[in-house]
């Protein structure tokens, strides 16, 4: 079974209705609190809620701000918000070659704008990758694809995204 891991993490606030009883009603607020959630993707329909699958346009293929508050929806416990502006938000989707793989595939039935469904897989990895989003697993996966199916693409293209994450590395440490 494949699997990828969707990670965000950031600024959020906490606020919660502690006690209402009649002679006193306590809140609880903590600003400044930094969170950190991991969420497990298992399935092409679950992945589906992390991407459009059928996403035709330019810019980011995710939607930030949208996938951190329903993370934050979903898997926070009651009371926290997101804080601050979404460019203080982190959010990476990392997997192997072969889970990345798996889901890609598994999604192209969807898409129509590439001449074969293993071409519209390579895409979307390497739109996601370009996105700054994903861990090298995708551009790994999206190679291999190509090698497998003989699809003709520029591999430059998807060989730089491998570079250029290795530059960004080196340049922190």
């Amino acid at each position: 079974m494949a699997e990828l891991t969707v990670v965000a993490s950031g600024p959020a606030t906490f606020t919660r209705q502690v006690s209402a009883d009649e002679p006193a009603s306590i809140l609880a607020e903590h600003d400044g609190v930094s969170l950190h959630i991991e969420r497990e993707i298992r399935s092409a329909d679950a992945f589906e809620t992390v991407i459009d699958p059928t996403f035709r346009g330019g810019g980011p293929t995710v939607c930030k701000s949208i996938l951190v508050d329903d993370l934050l929806a979903d898997h926070a416990m009651d009371g926290y918000q997101r804080d601050g502006a979404i460019d203080d938000w982190s959010l990476e989707l990392t997997g192997t070659a072969t889970d990345w793989k798996q889901l890609a595939l598994e999604l192209v039935p969807d898409l129509h704008r590439c001449a074969t469904d293993e071409a519209a897989a390579v895409t979307r990895l390497r739109k996601l990758t370009a996105d700054g989003i994903t861990n090298d697993g995708a551009v790994l996966a999206a190679l291999d694809i190509v090698d497998q199916h003989g699809i003709d693409t520029n591999r430059d293209r998807l060989t730089e995204l491998l570079t250029d994450s290795e530059d960004e590395n080196e340049s922190v440490s």
